[in-house]
C-alpha cells in the first residue's frame, strides 16, 4: 500500500494481477508460466487471444485475456493523453519525431508481428487520427498504397505519417521499406497529400526516414 508496484518482480506483478480474476487459487504458477512462454509484461499484457488459446496454459480462460487487454488498454489511453493540447485537453499534438515515435511505440513498438500504422494530418499539421492499416511483412502485398490512399480520403489528411514496427528490434530499413515508402508518396502525390516520414519503430529505438534525408 505504502509503496506501490516498486521493488516487485514482473511474475510478483503478473501474481497480484491475477488474484483478482482468478480468486482462491495460486497464481504464481500461471502468471510463471505466461512470462516463460511471451518473455515479459509487456508481452503478456498485449498478447493476441489465439496465441494465448495456443499456448495451453493450465488456469488461463478467455476472461483472463479479457482482463489483461482491459489493463493494457486503460494505460495506453492514460499514457495517450500525455499528448493532449495542454489547453484543450482534446487535440492530440506530435510535434516532433521523437514524441511521435513515443506516440505510436505504445501501439506498435513491442508488437512481436509487423503492423503498418498511419498517422493522418490537416493541412496545419493538426492531428486527426491513426489506423492500423494492415497486418504482416511489408513486402507481401501491392494494396497497401490503395488502402492508405483510401484512408487518407476518409480522414480527408492533407499529409500523413507511415509507420510500422521491427519485432527484430533493428529499427534499419529493408529495400522493401525503402520501395514501399516512394510508391506511397507517388500514389498520393495527384490528390495533394504528402508523407511527411516514415517512422520505422522498435521497443528501444527508432528510425526516421526524414532524420536521415530519405524523404
Amino acid at each position: 500500500m505504502q509503496n506501490g508496484l516498486d521493488g516487485f518482480l514482473d511474475y510478483e506483478i503478473l501474481e497480484a494481477l491475477l488474484f483478482y480474476v482468478v480468486p482462491q487459487q495460486d497464481t504464481k504458477p500461471i502468471a510463471k508460466e505466461l512470462l516463460e512462454k511471451f518473455g515479459n509484461l509487456e508481452n503478456v499484457l498485449s498478447v493476441d487471444l489465439k496465441e494465448l488459446k495456443k499456448a495451453k496454459i493450465k488456469g488461463v480462460k478467455e476472461s483472463i485475456y479479457i482482463y489483461l487487454k482491459l489493463i493494457h488498454d486503460l494505460n495506453k489511453k492514460l499514457y495517450k493523453n500525455e499528448f493532449k493540447d495542454e489547453v484543450s485537453r482534446t487535440e492530440i499534438v506530435l510535434n516532433s519525431v521523437e514524441s511521435t515515435y513515443k506516440y505510436l511505440k505504445i501501439d506498435i513498438g513491442i508488437l512481436e508481428k509487423e503492423v503498418f500504422k498511419v498517422v493522418f494530418l490537416d493541412s496545419k499539421n493538426k492531428y486527426l487520427g491513426d489506423e492500423n492499416i494492415f497486418f504482416g511483412t511489408i513486402d507481401k502485398s501491392v494494396i497497401y498504397p490503395r488502402e492508405i490512399l483510401k484512408t487518407s480520403m476518409k480522414y480527408n489528411a492533407k499529409s500523413i505519417i507511415i509507420s510500422h514496427n521491427h519485432p527484430s528490434k533493428n529499427p534499419k530499413p529493408s529495400q522493401a521499406d525503402i520501395e514501399m515508402t516512394k510508391k506511397i508518396k507517388k500514389i498520393l502525390e495527384p490528390v495533394e497529400v504528402r508523407v511527411l516520414d516514415h517512422i520505422i519503430i522498435t521497443s528501444e529505438s527508432y528510425f526516421s526516414f526524414l532524420e536521415e534525408g530519405l524523404m
